[in-house]
């Protein structure tokens, strides 16, 4: 009898470890929790390395002068209380917090401010943030001011950017190379320790000017592959999986342990053209925009988990023209077009793609289309950071898929992309007609010429097809069911300090 109740009671807390028990690690810990992060990053500050993931980890643990509004419908105090353009627009005075502690224990002050951002600006990782940038000089102990080469439309954007990240003078000059190995900012949570290729953990900055936050130790963990991070989440290795794939989701939206929150995101996919090639023939680019079907890239590619986009931006980007369609699927003015372009009887070309399933996928499908007009693809796929260096930044392509993720506030981050002469313009587009609509709305700060200008370059760019966007992809964030405050954004955006256990 006494065995036979042993053996019942082992039965049963069996039983509540699989109801409950392995999705508990970090949930039974209110204090801890461990996030997905989709690849290593090459830096913890986001001033030094320019990518999502670098971005989304900088935030954790640096502040910047202004954020972003939590409906990014414009911009909030943060360690700048107020700030005022003057000398027509080319000068950006900022008010500072004077209540403010870096995590090793010194005070903020407006030369730690100005030294940050004259740091960053000559470092020129974060060459779309401070390309306009001259620099910053201190005015008083609580005033600073930027100045700027212009007058700099997306002035705002580029200071709330996690590129621009203050930090303590006297702790970046004790080690310029290990600093962004082992940070130190004003942030929410404090460095701890990097462990390369597994993890990044963090705890709570308990002298937070906003307030400690509430969970006090969290873990960054590294999945190459997304969906062992659904798996991990599932199993209870991990509490918060973000942006899992599409193919992964109906099980987390099924799993009562788990929630699953999902939005736009600002992740566009297009085909671009390199302009120093056929694809300067503007009847070439017009028979490839006619043969896409991008629904059927869409489906294909993201299971239609995103929505068709006749711009570069995402439907609800500022400066988005909601009026104006782009070329679209149309099979016999594919051809009529093809007919009348430099290569009528049509040609074959190797189009060298990231090995990454976000851009072979709908190249593969787009190369199935494509043959209807007579272009034969064929796809070298190549590991992400070679195609990265050497095909398009080197410009060593006629044709390829990128992906970008953009601002949810400002319209201005394809300047240096698709604005001739631009050190970023990796497919050697110059119209001169969208040259001065960019400068246009790059060089004011003044709203309606700068949503004219842009509505111009859509219009420009789509009627010339000088890229074909395809597609803006949904974003999601999964989680433990009782972790409080988990709502989708872009992957940027998230803020571990707005998490909070259940009680």
């Amino acid at each position: 009898m006494k065995k036979r109740m042993i053996a019942l009671f082992l039965a049963v807390a069996l039983v509540l470890a699989g109801c409950g028990g392995t999705a508990a690690s970090g949930s039974d810990k209110k204090d801890s929790l461990t996030v997905s992060i989709w690849s290593e990053p090459s830096s913890l500050c986001g001033g030094f390395a320019a990518s999502v993931v670098v971005s989304l980890l900088s935030d954790q643990m640096f502040d910047t002068l202004i954020t972003r509004s939590a409906d990014y419908s414009g911009y909030e105090p943060c360690l700048a209380t107020a700030w005022e353009f003057q000398n027509d627009n080319k000068d950006l005075v900022f008010t500072l917090r004077d209540d403010v502690t870096f995590h090793n224990g010194e005070k903020m002050t407006a030369e730690d401010v100005a030294f940050s951002y004259n740091t960053i600006i000559a470092a020129g990782y974060a060459d779309c943030a401070t390309s306009a940038m001259d620099s910053m000089e201190v005015v008083d102990d609580t005033h600073v001011v930027l100045h700027f080469k212009q007058e700099y439309g997306p002035s705002l954007e580029a200071c709330a950017s996690s590129y621009m990240a203050i930090f303590p003078k006297t702790y970046y000059e004790s080690d310029p190379e290990g600093f962004t190995r082992k940070p130190c900012g004003s942030g929410a949570y404090k460095f701890v320790e990097w462990s390369a290729g597994e993890k990044i953990v963090m705890e709570a900055n308990e002298n937070y000017w906003k307030g400690a936050p509430s969970i006090k130790n969290v873990t960054f963990k590294v999945f190459d592959d997304p969906s062992a991070g659904s798996l991990a989440l599932e199993s209870g290795e991990i509490d918060v999986h973000l942006n899992p794939p599409e193919a992964d989701i109906p099980n987390l939206k099924n799993n009562k342990n788990l929630q699953y929150d999902e939005t736009m995101s600002t992740t566009c996919t297009w085909v671009i053209f390199n302009f120093n090639g056929v694809f300067a023939d503007e009847n070439l680019r017009l028979a490839v925009a006619h043969a896409i079907n991008k629904q059927d890239v869409l489906t294909g590619a993201l299971d239609g988990n995103g929505e068709v986009v006749s711009t570069m931006y995402p439907t609800f980007v500022p400066g988005y023209d909601k009026d104006y369609v782009a070329p679209d699927y149309d099979l016999e003015l594919a051809k009529e077009y093809m007919a009348k372009s430099t290569h009528p009887e049509g040609l074959d070309l190797t189009v060298r793609c990231s090995n990454s399933a976000t851009y072979y996928k709908p190249m593969e499908i787009i190369q199935n289309q494509l043959e209807a007009i007579g272009i034969h693809c064929t796809i070298e796929k190549l590991e992400s950071n070679a195609w990265f260096s050497d095909v398009f930044k080197g410009a060593d392509y006629d044709m390829n898929v990128v992906s970008f993720s953009m601002s949810m506030n400002d319209f201005d981050e394809n300047y240096a992309l698709y604005r001739g002469g631009e050190s970023q313009n990796f497919g050697n587009m110059d119209v001169a007609e969208l040259n001065e609509a960019w400068d246009t709305e790059h060089n004011s700060v003044d709203t309606a010429a700068r949503t004219a200008a842009c509505s111009k370059i859509q219009h420009i760019m789509g009627d010339q097809a000088l890229i074909v966007p395809i597609y803006a992809a949904k974003t999601g964030i999964a989680a433990k069911a009782n972790l409080n405050g988990i709502a989708a954004r872009s992957l940027k955006d998230y803020r571990v300090a707005d998490w909070s256990w259940a009680e």
